[in-house]
């Protein structure tokens, strides 16, 4: 497990941000030998029970060749297309578990990524989990199609998402009455006129 902090001032490119990402990987495996508890001892970051003292977001790529058992007369297969939800899923140790796993064709030609998002049920509901793994595969989608694109400029909201969040949580008009302050006050005098008018 490594923790890494990504630096996103200056906006960087996707590219740029892999880069950094890549070489802190690699600066930190040089040091892969020292005990995790360790690094949270060095590090002392504050304690709360209610979240993990340094990372509260875990991705898991797994992209090692499959381990293939044979045995005469006896076949085996994966569980593709068993959904979390079917099997069951164990609790999360972080609020959220992300999973990218390579998958191959019968020929063992790369096919693409398979991934799942398990989030905390403390944290997030399902409906929740399911719009932040929508929203993880629009932004792998686009980041793949342009590299190049600035972090800041990557789309995270589809827009029904996007309109919702502009338009509808936005929506705070009222109706106001047509008058002047000077009118208004009269009329609520004409209204109560035995009220105190000024505390």
């Amino acid at each position: 497990t490594l923790v890494v902090r990504t630096d996103l001032s200056g906006d960087p490119s996707f590219g740029e941000l892999l880069d950094q990402v890549r070489e802190r990987g690699l600066r930190a495996f040089e040091h892969q030998d020292v005990p995790f508890e360790r690094l949270v001892e060095e590090l002392a970051p504050v304690r709360s029970t209610a979240r993990h003292p340094l990372f509260q977001v875990m991705l898991t790529v797994q992209n090692n060749e499959q381990a293939v058992l044979e045995l005469p007369g006896v076949r085996a297969s994966g569980l593709s297309g068993v959904s979390a939800e079917r099997v069951g899923v164990a609790a999360v140790k972080f609020d959220l578990d992300v999973m990218a796993t390579e998958v191959f064709d019968a020929e063992g030609a790369p096919a693409g990524v398979r991934g799942a998002v398990t989030a905390a049920a403390d944290v997030f509901d399902a409906e929740a989990a399911v719009r932040i793994g929508g929203c993880w595969v629009r932004v792998l989608a686009g980041l793949v199609e342009d590299p190049s694109v600035r972090v800041g400029a990557v789309e995270v909201l589809d827009g029904v998402e996007r309109g919702r969040v502009l338009v509808e949580w936005n929506d705070t008009a009222v109706s106001v009455g047509v008058g002047t302050v000077p009118g208004l006050f009269a009329a609520q005098v004409a209204r109560t006129p035995d009220a105190v008018a000024v505390v």
